[in-house]
């Protein structure tokens, strides 16, 4: 799972300087068209496909929507935002929405008071970290786009939270996580289509395939491998520990891109989330427990 962060965080601080000057959604587009490609291959090797009920469908098709706004709000949010921000979002917000949207999705009840502490405290974190940015004293230079990125970076933290209580009913209704993971791709492909500018789409894989196939292995297809691997072998509790680390990770990986100047406020920003979100963990590994 260690690897998992530093193979994920090195490869989003790369990507956000290389979309700079290149197209994100061609990128995105074979990235996630071989991910695709791969797991279903995966999945028809494992044999065994759920039954697929009208519920089930429902349920897939939400899927398929909320990850195409997570991984699309992530990628463009990394282009216009410092990734150590973009990021400390997406590890602050998945677990805390989750808590609500089980309570109002799955029916688990009113969050324990311990939850809504720490919400409002991330909520209150989230804010500083919006104000570092607007005050100039992120590591990168506020603007319109600025906004723009942590704005979808909101929205794919949000996004995410709800990606995880899908992808949990689809296991509750018999899917393994290799068919879950053949099916949750198509209209984040589907999407891109839609987006990606065919008029440059040979000229800019010529010319960068090699950033293109390093950054779809450093962020999406080799960290859903070693997450996937992780779940079998490692227990929930210190995976949500290690990837409550990655805003750290990423804001060390951002010293290797000249764009960023190392900023101490986003620093502790970075920190506040990583002890508020490994606290929150071990709150719930102890109720749990």
């Amino acid at each position: 799972m260690a690897l998992y962060v530093v193979v994920s965080a090195a490869g989003e601080v790369y990507a956000a300087s290389y979309f700079q000057q290149a197209d994100v959604f061609v990128a995105l587009l074979l990235s996630f068209a071989a991910v695709c490609l791969m797991f279903n291959l995966l999945a028809r090797h494992e044999g065994g496909e759920a039954r697929l009920t009208k519920r089930s469908l429902l349920v897939l098709v939400s899927l398929n929507v909320v990850t195409a706004i997570s991984w699309i709000g992530l990628f463009i949010g990394l282009k216009y935002a410092e990734p150590a921000i973009v990021v400390a979002f997406m590890v602050a917000l998945g677990p805390t929405a989750t808590v609500w949207l089980n309570a109002l999705i799955r029916r688990q009840g009113v969050p324990p008071a311990s939850d809504v502490v720490v919400s409002v405290t991330i909520a209150a974190i989230g804010c500083y970290m919006i104000w570092i940015s607007a005050s100039g004293n992120a590591g990168m230079e506020w603007g319109t786009r600025s906004s723009f990125g942590i704005v979808l970076a909101i929205v794919a933290g949000l996004s995410l939270a709800l990606t995880n209580i899908l992808v949990k009913l689809l296991f509750d209704r018999g899917f393994s996580v290799r068919q879950v993971l053949a099916h949750r791709f198509n209209a984040t492909i589907l999407l891109l289509l839609g987006l990606v500018d065919y008029s440059s789409l040979v000229l800019e894989i010529s010319q960068h395939w090699l950033a293109i196939a390093t950054i779809g292995l450093s962020t999406i297809i080799v960290p859903l491998l070693l997450i996937q691997a992780g779940i079998r072998g490692v227990e929930p509790f210190t995976i949500n520990m290690v990837l409550s680390t990655a805003p750290i990770i990423t804001f060390l990986f951002q010293y290797f891109d000249s764009r960023i100047v190392p900023s101490s406020h986003t620093f502790v920003g970075n920190v506040l989330i990583t002890a508020v979100a490994s606290g929150n963990i071990y709150l719930q590994y102890r109720r749990s427990a």
